[in-house]
């Protein structure tokens, strides 16, 4: 799929950036135990660093052909797309991004479809009901308020656009997505009284 990422990427400690990834937690947590004025601003921006450091890696070493990851291992896609995670509330035009990834709006447009197979716009398109959707499905806030972090201009807006992608609509996606939560805890609840009970 458009967003499919590794389950997880592995840091071994024989690798060369082993030592800057330790530096940067213990940074981290020097800045969260302090308690200084802007530390969480600074352990942000930090953790920020060691995720690209190590998305940096795992495409160095495991290149990907498609999808997200793929605009990720090229310049002008990455800047663009990093322009959109930066800022879903906004706006954007397709000139914008272009501005941003120092190309052409043709060249641009060539790219993503290239890699992506969808249009910038597109993608971001994609982008902003991805986001949603794992918003509703993992936090009580507001539909309305979800819709203006992700640049929809109110909350049916939203329901269209997600009705349209997903075939349902937000609020009726967000209580099937808790009921789906609530039993899946029961049923790791049973497992776990089963094992403890069969080990006794």
């Amino acid at each position: 799929t458009l967003f499919r990422s590794p389950e997880a990427v592995v840091v071994r400690t024989d690798n060369p950036l082993w030592d800057r990834f330790c530096s940067l937690v213990r940074w981290i947590c020097e800045e969260l135990d302090g308690r200084s004025p802007g530390a969480i601003a600074v352990a942000t921006d930090l953790a920020t660093a060691i995720f690209v450091l190590m998305l940096r890696q795992y495409l160095a070493s495991n290149p990907p052909v498609k999808g997200l990851l793929a605009l990720m291992g090229e310049r002008a896609t990455a800047q663009a797309v990093l322009a959109m995670f930066r800022d879903l509330s906004h706006e954007w035009t397709l000139a914008e991004l272009a501005a941003r990834a120092t190309t052409s709006r043709a060249t641009l447009v060539r790219s993503f479809c290239r890699i992506a197979n969808v249009a910038p716009l597109t993608f971001l398109t994609e982008l902003r009901l991805a986001f949603a959707r794992r918003r509703l499905a993992t936090t009580g806030d507001p539909i309305a308020r979800i819709a203006a972090d992700v640049g929809y201009h109110g909350e049916a807006a939203l329901s269209r656009a997600f009705h349209r992608r997903f075939g349902v609509r937000p609020g009726k996606f967000r209580i099937d997505a808790m009921s789906r939560g609530t039993q899946s805890h029961a049923t790791r609840d049973q497992s776990a009284r089963t094992n403890r009970n069969t080990s006794t």
